[in-house]
């Protein structure tokens, strides 16, 4: 990647406002980076997140990681093909792994149409956990340091992931991997985790903030993207959407 690049954190089935944020970006000026979780929060019935992620997918000089709730819709699309988990699915209320999508803004449309085209669920089970950027910046979904345990390079943890997928039931391991949030609190922490990887600064979403533009932590080393973009998404009473800007934005370059 030589352009600026773009960093997308978590649509989250909103299409219509992630097509409104991609506009002032051409394809072909910028690098895009998408944090994955095209899914859940879209508005009901119309399919945003597979249209999301069909964008994603469409987009000239892009790239794009797995987000846990990708991921929740392929356990549920292998759920209704029959597929149990390898373990009783018992994170949490409700117990039942299509009503816990539910609850968690699952649409039934995206489901239908990711079963109905084999070449976006073949996409979507192909993209990384992991990217590690020329620059030493490491681009991943959560904001944890889990990833650490699948392997000693990237491409030993996007080895383990791809086998996951292309595994019956292995979305149902590869799912439970992806919740973790705000594992770098501390600065030690995110400091062992980038030397783990050869990294220089890590890129995220999934954990929402409330700031106008991206969060920034440590001196730089720790960006994230979830700046709550979806406008459809269940929220606390009188709790808004956030600015564009909190999601969408240029990632500015490291000094070599």
């Amino acid at each position: 990647m030589s352009r600026p690049l773009l960093i997308v954190g978590d649509v989250q089935g909103d299409v219509e406002r992630l097509e409104d944020a991609l506009q002032p970006y051409p394809e072909d000026d910028v690098d895009t980076m998408f944090l994955g979780d095209f899914f859940q929060g879209g508005r009901p019935g119309r399919g945003g997140g597979a249209a999301a992620a069909r964008l994603a997918r469409s987009r000239r000089n892009s790239r794009s990681v797995l987000g846990n709730h990708d991921l929740f819709l392929l356990a549920v699309l292998e759920r209704r093909r029959g597929v149990e988990p390898p373990e009783p699915w018992r994170l949490r209320d409700p117990a039942e792994l299509e009503a816990l999508w539910l609850h968690r803004r699952g649409d039934w449309a995206d489901l239908e149409e990711v079963s109905a085209d084999p070449d976006l669920e073949a996409w979507l089970r192909n993209q990384p956990f992991l990217i590690l950027l020329a620059d030493g910046t490491l681009v991943q979904h959560t904001d944890d340091d889990l990833y650490a345990d699948f392997g000693a390079t990237v491409d030993d943890v996007n080895d383990t992931a791809r086998a996951w997928l292309a595994t019956p039931g292995g979305v149902f391991t590869a799912v439970r991997t992806l919740f973790g949030r705000r594992a770098f609190l501390e600065r030690r922490r995110l400091d062992v985790y980038l030397e783990h990887f050869g990294a220089r600064r890590l890129v995220h979403g999934h954990t929402p903030h409330w700031e106008d533009a991206p969060s920034v932590d440590h001196d730089g080393r720790l960006w994230g993207f979830d700046g709550r973009f979806s406008r459809y998404w269940n929220r606390e009473e009188g709790e808004l959407f956030g600015p564009i800007s909190a999601t969408v934005g240029l990632l500015p370059a490291l000094e070599r």
